[in-house]
Parts: structure tokens; sequence; C-alpha cells
């Protein structure tokens, strides 16, 4: 049934990616040329992106037998189309403009760079989770919130940049289309708390899982996501303390969302290091 298919999973992907490269560049000419923001074509843009990375998912996920978020590859496709999805649902909600296109920007980096390395995309056993909801549940739940992080991210390079428009007296070009620094600043601290939340809610299933498998687990894993996990709630609270506001609350959002994403390799490499040392011991048992 799947042979009957005629575009491939990793095909749809990279179109998926193409056409998120396409409305970041389409974005950055409009811009340039001083024409107005082309909010709806950009928002066509992205759905058609989205839809292509939708299928490309889909088809992964049945060739696996699971969620696609065995590997490298599959995680990085999973928050672009995440981050995408996020921009759906609160875009029109708090009407920012220039918000599509810094969110297609992301997409296509992230999606397009999995594309582009090949190690990325390491082959594994179907059924990787074991068919366990909890850990699947956990492993959705992980990289959603990272996709909320990454708007997160955004949004402060969006005030970064609103803010130094203002200092420097400068109301033309990108920086009247961008909203107001207070718009931003409050988006930020919202979607912040939403996406410790969600991180929070993804380590309690994830509990449930290791406090019976403990052994499948690596303690890198472990320790790296709980790390990115403390980093978020401090900001959290010193931001709701009025201890880290504006500036530095937009640079502290972003250099966590850098060091999240660079979390993920060494994170993957320890759980695949695991997974050949029990396949290993499985197969020496038979």
């Amino acid at each position: 049934m799947l042979e009957d298919i005629v575009i491939s999973a990793r095909d749809a992907l990279a179109i998926g990616a193409s056409i998120y490269l396409s409305a970041f560049l389409f974005g950055i000419i409009a811009l340039l040329i001083r024409k107005p923001y082309p909010r709806t074509a950009m928002f066509a843009l992205l759905t058609g992106g989205f839809l292509f990375q939708t299928l490309g998912l889909n088809l992964r996920g049945a060739e696996i037998k699971g969620c696609p978020l065995g590997n490298i590859f599959e995680i990085s496709q999973f928050i672009a189309w995440s981050l995408v999805l996020l921009y759906f649902l609160i875009g029109p909600a708090f009407k920012l403009r220039l918000l599509g296109f810094f969110t297609a920007g992301l997409a296509g980096l992230l999606a397009g760079t999995a594309l582009l390395i090949p190690n990325w995309d390491q082959p594994y056993p179907p059924g990787i989770f074991g068919g366990n909801p909890w850990i699947e549940l956990h492993a959705a739940l992980a990289i959603f919130s990272y996709a909320m992080f990454a708007i997160v991210a955004l949004v402060s390079a969006m005030f970064l940049i609103q803010q130094h428009g203002l200092k420097n007296k400068q109301f033309k070009g990108l920086y009247q289309h961008l909203p107001s620094v207070q718009q931003l600043d409050l988006m930020a601290k919202r979607l912040l708390i939403t996406g410790v939340v969600v991180l929070s809610a993804a380590l309690i299933f994830g509990a449930v899982f290791w406090i019976n498998h403990p052994e499948r687990v690596p303690v890198f894993k472990l320790a790296a996501t709980c790390f990115v996990w403390a980093g978020y709630l401090t900001v959290v609270v010193l931001r709701i303390q009025k201890r880290l506001v504006t500036r530095r609350h937009a640079i502290a959002s972003i250099a966590l969302f850098i060091f999240a994403l660079a979390s993920l390799w060494p994170v993957q490499s320890a759980r695949d290091t695991i997974g050949t040392e029990a396949s290993a011991t499985q197969q020496t048992s038979e």
C-alpha cells in the first residue's frame, strides 16, 4: 500500500522546507523594496509548507510505526512543524506583524538543515518507543514545548530589533512593521510560562516511564532535559519577580533556546548508545 504512494516522506519534507525558505525570501524582498508586508501571501505559503511537512511526517510515522521522533532529523522536522502550527494558533490572536516572516525563516532553517546533514537521519528499528504511551506522550510534549520556546526566541528577537530601532529613532523599513515592545514583551512572558508548563508535564509523564525502567533512560539525557527545564523555570521565576525583564529577558530566552537545540545532539547520541547496547545484549541472550 505504501509502495503506491508517489511521493516519499523525505521528498515531502524537502518540499515543505523549500516553501518555508521561499516564504522567508519573499518577505525579505518585500521589505527591501519597501512594499506593504504581504501577510496574506505569507500565510498561504506557510500553509503550503505546513501541509507538505505534515504529509512527510505522517509518511515517516507510517514507516517507523510510531511517532517520528527517533533521530535528530525527525526531531528537527517535528520542532519546525510544531513551530508553524503554533504560529497558526497564536498568530491571529496576538496579531503580531512579521511573526509569520520570522517563523518561516526559523522553520526553513531547522527543516532545511536537517535535510542537508545525512548523518542526522540515522536508521533505527521500528517501534522505538516500544508502544509505551507514556514515553510517546513525553517525547511529543517535550518537542512541542521546544517549539513554544522557539516562538519565544523569535518574539524576543523581534523585541531586540524594535528596541534597537527606538533607541536609534528608526521608524521605517523593518521597524514600522514590528509590534510595540510592550506587546512583544508581554507575549514573550505568556508563551514562556506556557512552554515551561508543557515541558513540566512532559517530564512528569517521562518520570512514570523512568521509575519503571530506569535502565532504559540515559543519565545524560535526563540531566540535559532537566537542566533545560531548570533554566527556563529560573527565567520565569525571575521574570515574575521583575528581576529579569525587557532586554535581559529577551537575551536569556534566545540563549536558552540555542542551548536547548544544542543539547539535542548529545542527548540523542546517548540514547542511541543505550539502544545499541540493549540490542546487543538481547541478541547475545538469544
